[in-house]
């Protein structure tokens, strides 16, 4: 009896001890994310909390409302906007530990299941009539449009005026542009890639063309305010090897 008591003890203490590595109760890291990620990062805060017992707060917007809310509040541990150029905003100031360039942001055209207007390509979202959804200037979707239409005017003089004048509606979020898709508010709305093909069967998907399109690189970056700069590294760790695949599953091209 003795011998499988010892036998019994020995196994829940190391249960116990397992445990108490992988909890660190109390403790908790806050992500500032695009909104365009949001599917996969709930999935990978999850894993990252059962595995570590660590609470994962993740606050998802537009790229840009979330750095103005690091900059107003300087708090926060992980920063993964939907453009470098946010990070490269703190980064000038010095706010940034480290960072990595993790997936790509690829933009793309919706329509609505039917394709109404028969949108084939980039230029004829400047067809007369056409009721087109963008992001707006302060998320990583809206900067890029913006860029897509500077690079398609040395093709096409006069397309982005054209073109703006069919915007309808501009979304806080590439969420909201999708759904205008969607719901059929609009005939066409530019998103990123990775958020047309989980709603494909909502949605038709029409390539830009390449001598404009304008790819976007996602980073993940430890900001200066976090209080665990360890933990903080260990969660960018987790996301840069076991996120891989969630990312891939979710549509998006990892680097």
């Amino acid at each position: 009896m003795r011998f499988w008591f010892g036998i019994v003890l020995i196994v829940l203490t190391s249960v116990l001890l397992g445990c108490s590595q992988k909890a660190e109760t109390g403790k908790v890291i806050h992500v500032y994310c695009g909104a365009g990620m949001r599917k996969p990062m709930d999935k990978i805060a999850k894993e990252f909390e059962k595995e570590y017992g660590v609470k994962v707060l993740c606050d998802y917007a537009g790229s840009g409302y979330l750095l103005a809310k690091i900059e107003a509040t300087k708090s926060g541990d992980i920063f993964m906007p939907g453009d470098y150029i946010y990070v490269k905003k703190l980064l000038d100031k010095g706010d940034i530990i480290e960072y990595k360039n993790f997936t790509k942001h690829i933009p793309v055209i919706v329509v609505p299941k039917g394709n109404p207007k028969h949108i084939t390509c980039f230029e004829d979202l400047a067809k007369p009539g056409v009721r087109l959804a963008v992001g707006d200037e302060n998320i990583a979707i809206g900067v890029a449009l913006k860029k897509i239409l500077a690079k398609a005017e040395k093709y096409h003089p006069g397309i982005g005026e054209e073109i703006m004048k069919n915007v309808v509606v501009k979304g806080a979020t590439v969420k909201q542009v999708l759904l205008y898709a969607i719901e059929g508010q609009v005939d066409a709305a530019i998103v990123w890639r990775a958020d047309a093909l989980e709603n494909k069967d909502k949605v038709e998907i029409i390539l830009i063309n390449e001598s404009y399109n304008v790819i976007k690189t996602v980073p993940i970056a430890i900001l200066k305010f976090t209080k665990d700069e360890e933990l903080a590294k260990k969660f960018c760790d987790f996301v840069l090897t076991k996120g891989r695949k969630i990312f891939e599953k979710h549509g998006f091209v990892v680097l």
